[in-house]
């Protein structure tokens, strides 16, 4: 696993409260590419706890999530999602809120932990997805593998945007593969 690379926040620009601190890091061993993340808090968590099951949780990024965009060659790139809750979500996306494939199942692996609550009710958690990247077309090329990654966190009235190569946003759009880059460490 390469260090991990922290993830700006994007939107709000200005917070009114300390915005957590979220960091990824990435490995790729032959097609499986592994994602780390970790997620210090500063406010309670906002969790779906209704979604029950193996997923995939269409609507989990209305509570807090960590999530990897991948291309792998060609135009269209693919979304993982995963709540600290360890609920899923993966789509195909051809484009941008207009084609995707919503059956699309990679059976990608995953897992979530909270950890070291605090006194607040904030607390910190961590995430990893492993992805099979030729379930996804990939012909193995590096050059071919870019992406984004992302969290989203907070209440419903005061979310928090954060992206490894997004800008700053006035209105938050993960959805912009024309920012998509080399991950870092691949």
């Amino acid at each position: 696993m390469t260090p991990h690379a922290p993830l700006r926040l994007i939107h709000p620009i200005a917070a009114p409260v300390p915005a957590a601190q979220v960091s990824c890091g990435f490995s790729l061993r032959g097609s499986l590419l592994k994602a780390e993340f970790q997620v210090r808090g500063v406010e309670p968590l906002s969790l779906l706890e209704g979604l029950q099951g193996p997923g995939p949780h269409w609507g989990v990024w209305e509570g807090d999530v960590v999530e990897v965009f991948l291309r792998v060659g060609g135009s269209e790139y693919f979304e993982f999602v995963l709540s600290p809750l360890d609920q899923p979500f993966e789509l195909q996306i051809f484009e941008p809120r207009k084609r995707v494939n919503r059956e699309f199942r990679s059976g990608f692996r995953h897992g979530a932990r909270c950890e070291n609550a605090q006194p607040n009710g904030a607390q910190d958690w961590s995430a990893w997805m492993e992805v099979d990247l030729d379930r996804l077309g990939w012909a193995g090329g590096r050059d071919d593998l870019t992406g984004n990654a992302f969290a989203i966190l907070g209440r419903p009235d005061a979310r928090r945007y954060f992206s490894l190569f997004l800008p700053p946003q006035t209105v938050p759009d993960y959805h912009l593969p024309e920012y998509f880059a080399k991950l870092p460490g691949l």
